[in-house]
């Protein structure tokens, strides 16, 4: 396996490297060969208690390690309204339909996602809609995140 890769610009001078080091860590050099950085150290200073820690309340990847559910399709009567269930989902919609959100509890509606598109949704499942203003009743799906 290769322990070095060279980035050449149009002259094809080397202007950086990448390197496996003694220590196993992959290094970046520039075109003489001094380190530039050493991907593993500069990774360090944003692990918990780092120089440049990433602060406590940070999203992390656990919490973002999820699955997709079961796909569901929904239909959506003409001129109709489908109140989106508590959840996170991935939505793909019909072309007359869109995600709608309401800040003051059902008195005013927002779009969010237009018609005919696609998008994330999070849904407390009560202020969050899919609202068909078309003419004929349309299919939508929403896969889940668990």
């Amino acid at each position: 396996m290769p322990t070095e890769y060279r980035y050449r610009d149009n002259s094809d001078v080397i202007q950086r490297k990448t390197t496996l080091n003694a220590s196993n860590h992959i290094e970046i050099q520039d075109g003489a060969g001094a380190t530039v950085m050493d991907i593993e150290v500069h990774a360090s200073r944003h692990a918990y208690g780092g120089d440049d820690a990433i602060p406590d309340e940070s999203l992390r990847f656990a919490q973002l390690d999820k699955v997709f559910g079961s796909e569901s399709t929904v239909t959506v009567t003409a001129g109709g309204t489908y109140t989106v269930p508590k959840g996170v989902y991935l939505v793909s919609l019909g072309a007359n339909t869109k995600v709608e959100y309401s800040p003051d509890g059902g008195t005013t509606w927002r779009t969010l996602i237009p018609a005919g598109q696609g998008g994330v949704v999070i849904s407390d499942g009560s202020n969050v809609r899919l609202n068909n203003t078309g003419g004929a009743d349309e299919d939508s799906y929403l896969l889940p995140v668990q």
